[in-house]
């Protein structure tokens, strides 16, 4: 598929409006901890889109949702144990962390937590997107051609 097409700016303005709503839904819920996640939610998906597009043939809306969850989830795993991951982490209480504090979160768990939320979140918002693309563009662009 090109990347020029009509089809294409269609697909990534209903990827960046799923997203954004998906953001504000996570902020609202207190789920989304900073606004650095949230700008970087909105990249990881416009990236793994123009990715996913580049790989579908325009079959079906399952599988361009399917390869959006795969690049997406690729992207991410890649950025979270390549970035974040402590690999030399022994699971004891970080030294420079003063006694008094008694909770705190280290790397390893801040990407469990992230890899959890996108479990729950990108299937659903794959799918989201992928279906209301179809829609648009079998019944928008598809009665246009017809006159």
């Amino acid at each position: 598929m090109k990347l020029t097409g009509n089809r294409f700016w269609i697909y990534e303005a209903v990827v960046i409006i799923c997203t954004v709503i998906s953001i504000v839904l996570l902020w609202i819920n207190n789920l989304l901890f900073h606004s650095l996640f949230g700008l970087a939610f909105c990249l990881l998906y416009i990236v793994g889109s123009v990715m996913a597009w580049k790989l579908y043939k325009g079959n079906q809306w399952w599988e361009l949702a399917g390869y959006m969850l795969l690049t997406t989830t690729s992207i991410l795993l890649i950025v979270l144990f390549g970035f974040v991951w402590d690999w030399h982490d022994t699971g004891g209480r970080p030294a420079n962390l003063p006694p008094d504090v008694g909770t705190y979160i280290t790397n390893n768990e801040l990407v469990g937590i992230l890899m959890l939320l996108w479990a729950i979140v990108a299937p659903i918002l794959s799918c989201v997107i992928s279906y209301i693309t179809k829609l648009i563009i079998k019944y928008h662009i598809g009665e246009k051609t017809r006159h």
